[in-house]
């Protein structure tokens, strides 16, 4: 392909943020022949090793160490591209004020037009949600494959979306189609693309340090259905209480599916034995081999997706049983002495906690705890009074955990996850699970949701079956 073509004849472009996606946009930028400037807070020292290894970065204007974006860093320039982690509002108030002329992209919308542009047939489905979009996410493209279809899975879930886009300027043949996870930061910046399925999982508090309010969070989701086509798929949460506001911003043309609407066909149980039941299409929901009610949600939202792709029935139940989940997201990690353990280390809010557990289908000691993310923890007391044996809490919000839960089951406080593991298999009894699910983030004791989850699965397997 022309490199020319795949982009706007930009004088310049400035990237603003130099994590994984600012340097996947700089390096499309710059193969796509147009000069680009890039700024990042921390210094050259602090970035030296990642920029040495990106060629593209040679050619590039840098502008490190400084507190905000220069004024020079706008002149000339006809494109701003954002990463996710930058606010938006101060960049813009800079552009408009330095540079009026310049569109604003991030990382997923500069991709999404280079895309366009290389490949304008490509169907895409994006997904967005406050819980459940990776699983979503990789679920549809399984189904979209079990129909025989080549699928990039990607954007804020794994490979940034600029690097397919750099393949096809490179000449890579086109996929059969995208599925995208969108963050709510990646939405702020999207300029409307051309698209097939768009869906909101749910919505509840997430991020309220960057938004208004949770009106202004929720309005950021909806900007996911700006591109749909007529005849395209806007897919919502029949229960979820913003679905009403939300359904208002689907353009007029598309079509609107309401998943698990008790009027149109709805989930049917959570486990095995039980369905999955969409309009007049039902499917045994043993097929799925991932835990409790809100994956069976996951599934339909899936499902849903892959059927207005063209994927037959049969396909989508071949998809369904072969997917193994990802993870840290309610995955079984071990069974000892008839007692299941779950690693679901990525439920980092108390609504994410809620939804992994809600109909789940064995009593469970719940492992919680971690840094605090400003939860109102008392919900969980509801939950636990329902199938809860005890909670193991950890971290920084273990005494909060504690207050909230031991009135309604036993509550132990553990100083390491060992510890954790062992003082919940002392509370459990054979038929039961134990579930990491923490409802904070992670960085108290570990560097990740996922460096949590693997010392999780490491104590779990350091258990031995009793004689």
């Amino acid at each position: 392909m022309n490199a020319s073509s795949l982009l706007p004849p930009w004088r310049a472009a400035l990237v603003v943020g130099l994590g994984q996606s600012g340097l996947s946009a700089l390096r499309l930028l710059a193969s796509a022949g147009i000069p680009v400037r890039a700024y990042d807070r921390r210094d050259a020292l602090a970035l030296g090793p990642t920029l040495e290894a990106l060629p593209e970065a040679a050619s590039a204007e840098l502008l490190l160490g400084e507190p905000e974006v220069p004024e020079a860093a706008f002149a000339g320039v006809d494109a701003v591209v954002l990463s996710p982690g930058v606010p938006p509002s101060p960049v813009r108030a800079r552009q408009e004020l330095h540079a009026p002329q310049a569109i604003v992209h991030g990382e997923l919308s500069l991709a999404l037009l280079a895309l366009r542009r290389a490949w304008p047939e490509l169907p895409t489905v994006l997904v967005t949600g406050t819980n459940g979009k990776s699983t979503v996410t990789s679920l549809t493209g399984a189904l979209l494959a079990a129909g025989g279809m080549r699928v990039f899975c990607g954007g804020n879930l794994g490979t940034p979306l600029a690097d397919l886009a750099l393949s096809a300027l490179q000449g890579a043949a086109p996929p059969d189609a995208l599925v995208i996870e969108c963050s709510s930061f990646q939405l702020e910046t999207l300029e409307r693309h051309p698209t097939a399925v768009a869906m909101i999982l749910n919505v509840t508090p997430d991020h309220l340090d960057r938004y208004a309010s949770i009106a202004d969070y929720a309005a950021t989701k909806g900007r996911i259905f700006a591109g749909l086509r007529p005849g395209g798929l806007a897919l919502l949460d029949a229960g979820d209480p913003w679905t009403a506001s939300l359904r208002a911003l689907v353009p007029a043309g598309a079509q609107v599916e309401l998943v698990d609407d008790p009027s149109g066909g709805a989930i049917v149980g959570a486990g095995p034995g039980a369905a999955l039941v969409r309009g007049e299409e039902s499917i045994d929901r043993g097929l799925l081999a991932l835990a409790g009610r809100h994956n069976s949600k996951n599934a339909l939202f899936a499902l849903a997706a892959a059927r207005h792709l063209g994927v037959s029935v049969a396909d989508c139940e071949r998809g369904l049983a072969a997917f193994r989940g990802l993870p840290h997201r309610m995955v079984a990690v071990g069974e000892r002495d008839g007692v299941i353990y779950y690693d679901d280390s990525k439920a980092t809010n108390v609504a994410s906690v809620l939804a992994s557990l809600d109909g789940f289908d064995r009593p469970f000691v719940l492992i919680a705890g971690g840094r605090p993310k400003g939860d109102d923890f008392a919900p969980l007391a509801g939950l636990l009074a329902g199938r809860g044996r005890g909670l193991v809490a950890i971290g920084e919000a273990a005494h909060e955990l504690i207050a909230v839960a031991m009135h309604v089951v036993p509550a132990r406080e553990a100083t390491s996850m060992a510890e954790a593991v062992a003082l919940a298999r002392d509370m459990a009894s054979p038929g039961d699970a134990v579930v990491l699910s923490p409802a904070c983030a992670s960085y108290d004791w570990y560097e990740s949701y996922r460096h949590r989850g693997e010392a999780f699965a490491r104590a779990v397997d350091a258990v031995s079956c009793r004689p």
